[in-house]
């Protein structure tokens, strides 16, 4: 029995803190950067692929601020849960883009607002893996 224990105790530490070690902490659910030289308001939904609400926050980015939002714990375990989530993202009760991706330790969703390369658009959206 005292094998098992150890067995199971050696697997736990190769598949969750040998990754910590190499890649580092995980990163933020996602982050936003406001690149204009005025207030917004941006609204950020999260859905589970069976559409349940998973978050509903509303942030107010004064011009160069930016703000990250942690992962809650099953994110943070690798092979933990791997599930689609979709992020609505209404920037001042206007703008709506909606991203999609697979939430894993290492990825972030990032969000710039009035970013130079955004092509007249208001909200670029992308993802990072580290």
């Amino acid at each position: 029995m005292l094998g098992i224990s150890l067995l199971v105790l050696i697997f736990m530490l190769l598949f969750m803190v040998v990754p910590y070690l190499i890649a580092g902490p995980p990163t933020p659910l996602f982050s936003i950067r406001n690149h204009d030289v005025g207030v917004h308001e941006l609204r950020v939904e999260v859905y589970d692929s069976k559409n349940s609400s998973m978050l509903d926050e509303t942030y107010k980015l004064s011009a160069g601020e930016e703000v990250y939002h942690p992962k809650p714990f099953r994110f943070r375990v690798p092979g933990f849960e791997i599930v689609d989530y979709t992020f609505k993202f209404t920037l001042d009760n206007m703008s709506t883009e909606i991203y999609s991706t697979n939430v894993q330790p290492w990825n972030t969703v990032e969000v710039e607002l009035y970013a130079d390369y955004a092509e007249g658009r208001p909200l670029s959206i992308g993802e990072i893996t580290v």
